[in-house]
């Protein structure tokens, strides 16, 4: 991954193992997820409970298991930022062995109508630092 990334990391935690002992399928992108917040936060300043977007798709590649005990680091990269959406591109590694990589596409909503919303420029600006 390129060097004007985000970077976030979280150990595996038991609830996240499948009874085969390795974190299970849909944990990846709760990892995703959590770095997205990280970055909205760190980056535009708003928590992501408080910022009005819905993921439109998700693409991701598993290429190796995570144990138990590991610690996982999540870079993520904004490919795209459009009128109402944005794509980020992330990949997952343990001990700088990328273990899956991924692309969401979230879009903003407008909180009271729950249509598509312009991005802010404000949040344009700080989103395309990463891009």
């Amino acid at each position: 991954m390129e060097e004007r990334c985000y970077r976030y990391s979280t150990d595996v935690r038991y609830r996240d193992l499948d009874p085969r002992g390795h974190v299970n399928h849909v944990v990846y992108a709760s990892y995703m997820e959590q770095a997205k917040g990280a970055f909205l936060e760190d980056v535009i300043g708003v928590p992501l409970d408080e910022v009005d977007t819905v993921v439109r798709s998700l693409e991701v590649d598993y290429r190796r298991s995570i144990e138990s005990g590991r610690t996982v680091t999540i870079n993520l990269q904004v490919v795209d930022v459009g009128e109402t959406s944005f794509s980020i591109t992330y990949e997952l590694t343990v001990d700088d062995t990328v273990v899956a990589t991924a692309d969401t596409v979230s879009v903003l909503l407008d909180p009271k109508t729950g249509d598509p919303s312009p991005i802010p420029d404000r949040w344009r600006q700080r989103i395309e630092e990463y891009n």
